[in-house]
């Protein structure tokens, strides 16, 4: 198995709402993508708690993989690129870990 972990920092646009609601589009994003591309085995988007520092990042995804291969073409794939390419608008900062695991 493969675990692919991406977390972001969504820029700040002056507006606390506005960072929110791309937060939350971003999640919807994320989260429709395990619907459109079958490899995807798991896939989990959370948001930084409040309770939490505001300096950590603001956004993780965690997914799982049955193979390297799988995970390739979860990155090809047209519905990712939409996605990476949203995420690229709106991130300021990324951070990406992929391992193998049993």
């Amino acid at each position: 198995m493969i675990r692919h972990i991406v977390i972001w920092t969504i820029r700040e646009t002056g507006n606390p709402r506005s960072k929110l609601e791309a937060m939350a589009e971003l999640k919807s994003k994320l989260l429709g993508l395990k619907e459109q591309i079958r490899v995807i085995r798991k896939l989990e988007v959370h948001f930084n708690s409040p309770s939490a520092p505001q300096d950590n990042f603001d956004v993780i995804l965690e997914s799982e993989f049955a193979s390297w291969a799988d995970l390739e073409t979860y990155r090809k794939h047209p519905a990712h690129v939409i996605v990476a390419a949203y995420v690229k608008n709106i991130s300021q900062n990324r951070a990406a870990l992929d391992y193998e695991y049993q």
